[in-house]
């Protein structure tokens, strides 16, 4: 669910060195939270969790928009390679844990295979949500690991957004301006698919690429915080939560995104939110176990033990793994393995809709 918390000085040009933005490693580490909160009945809104998803779609379309926007063709190879080590290797990891433990306790149906092959292929969002009302029990742990959707439709973002941008986008630009027409691609998108939040993202960074540091000029920081809390007003007495979730996370997004100083903290709490995110199942399932032998399973004892558990399961995961991939990954990287990387996506992928669409 992560990219890296950059994008342009507003005084830069379109194509100079991309600047740090250190409220996004906080944000992240919020929305992550938020998710592992909901999860465990710790949060009453009942939007809560789907909220902090939303948010992380418009958070990745802003930044994962500002970076092809700034790359060339030639870029895209170390552009998979980047994200395959990023996203593949932790979401793998929680994905062979969870059905791992699964093993052990389900039984290993039809539909668990299912589940299982629609999650290792990036496609359970499409196959997998809609059977969830009516198999839900006969997935891997009570369909535990649902949230993977999520990452599920990142991971096809990933894919998809390099040939929009670098290849049709390139000759649309020339006859109107990019953001103009994303702009109104995300309000058809708005009221058709779930995903607008990463449109608004990749819109609001065309903007940026042809008007660079827009977002912090008064005007457009005080709209923006106009949005926000208009939409918050509006989530709040419960008005069309699916329309106006999107706008309110765009708002969000680039109120936060002002160039600053890495810090130490901000870097650990937003490196830790993926692993947060893929993980926090985990929490429950050790302290129930823990706990419940002593009549603690899901009382508030257990709930905040849970927490602890996950949030040092996330810590170590990136201190162990995350941190490494991110400080090696240059070093490993070849045009060979960026190629390798980008056609294996593909595949992956490409499997997954096979195996979806033939188990309708």
């Amino acid at each position: 669910m992560q990219a890296t918390a950059k994008v342009i000085d507003a005084r830069a040009r379109p194509h100079s060195p991309a600047e740090y933005f250190p409220a996004f490693d906080w944000l992240r580490g919020v929305l992550a939270s938020m998710v592992m909160l909901y999860h465990d009945d710790l949060m009453p809104w009942e939007h809560s969790g789907n909220f902090a998803v939303q948010v992380f779609f418009a958070l990745s379309g802003w930044l994962i928009g500002g970076i092809l926007l700034r790359s060339t063709r030639a870029d895209l190879p170390r552009f998979y390679f980047n994200r395959s080590i990023r996203i593949w290797v932790p979401y793998y990891i929680a994905a062979v844990a969870l059905i791992g433990l699964s093993v052990t306790r389900d039984s290993m149906t039809g539909e668990w295979w299912r589940a299982v092959a629609y999650k290792l292929t990036f496609v359970y969002n499409l196959f997998g949500v809609p059977r969830l009302a009516e198999h839900g029990l006969e997935m891997p742990l009570e369909a535990t690991g649902n949230h993977f959707w999520s990452v599920n439709a990142e991971e096809q973002f990933y894919l998809i957004a390099p040939l929009c941008l670098l290849f049709v986008a390139a000759r649309l630009s020339k006859r109107v301006p990019l953001w103009t027409a994303m702009a109104g691609l995300s309000l058809v998108a708005l009221f058709t698919i779930d995903y607008s939040a990463i449109l608004f993202g990749v819109t609001a960074a065309a903007a940026a690429h042809q008007y660079p540091g827009w977002h912090l000029r008064r005007n457009a920081q005080m709209a923006c915080a106009a949005v926000a809390v208009i939409t918050t007003a509006m989530l709040a007495a419960g008005v069309d939560y699916e329309h106006t979730v999107p706008f309110l996370g765009i708002s969000i997004v680039l109120l936060l995104a002002r160039p600053g100083k890495q810090s130490q903290i901000g870097t650990v709490v937003g490196g830790m939110s993926y692993p947060l995110y893929l993980n926090h199942w985990m929490g429950v399932y050790i302290g129930n176990a823990l706990l419940g032998p002593f009549d603690q399973k899901d009382t508030p004892l257990r709930q905040a033990f849970g927490v602890v558990i996950s949030l040092a399961i996330a810590v170590a995961h990136y201190f162990v793994i995350d941190r490494r991939l991110q400080r090696n990954r240059s070093a490993w990287y070849t045009h060979r393995r960026g190629v390798i990387a980008c056609a294996t996506g593909y595949v992956i992928v490409g499997c997954g809709l096979i195996i979806g669409f033939a188990t309708l």
